[in-house]
């Protein structure tokens, strides 16, 4: 006779919570407010370049807007040594409040011994009905050893 394994609701509704959780953090960023001193508004500009910094994380940028698109190229420096670098580009409404965010740059982790590298990327993105600029977020996991 085969035994079939029945998940307890209690179990089931833990899962979906995790579930929900999960998917929560991806989007993390969407609605949030950006403070006014990060914002890089177009100003009814074609094309912007220049630079921004948020604590340990710089980024020289130029971008170009053509119809409903962004190229965008940039070179990211990450002050402290880290194990793994991602760059977002967040699409900021009037308000400043987050409508989209886009990775721009991955460093993968640890494909490179010196941790002064270049870190150079050019993306082309489709702008969000109701963006007047962006900002840029990251997440690092800093070097944990010299190997």
């Amino acid at each position: 006779m085969k035994k079939i394994a029945h998940a307890s609701t209690g179990k089931t509704a833990f899962l979906y919570l995790l579930l929900l959780m999960a998917f929560g953090f991806l989007g993390c960023a969407v609605g949030r407010i950006v403070p006014v001193d990060d914002r890089i508004l177009f100003e009814d500009k074609k094309t912007g370049q220049g630079s921004f910094s948020q604590n340990s994380l710089t980024v020289q940028y130029s971008y170009r807007l053509t119809g409903g698109k962004m190229t965008i190229n940039g070179q990211v420096d990450h002050s402290f040594p880290v194990d793994s670098l991602d760059v977002r580009l967040l699409f900021l409404d009037a308000a400043g409040a987050v409508l989209q965010q886009k990775i721009v740059y991955y460093s993968g982790y640890r494909l490179s011994w010196s941790w002064r590298t270049e870190r150079a990327f050019q993306e082309t993105l489709v702008v969000p009905e109701g963006a007047i600029g962006i900002s840029f977020d990251h997440s690092a996991q800093l070097r944990r050893s010299q190997k």
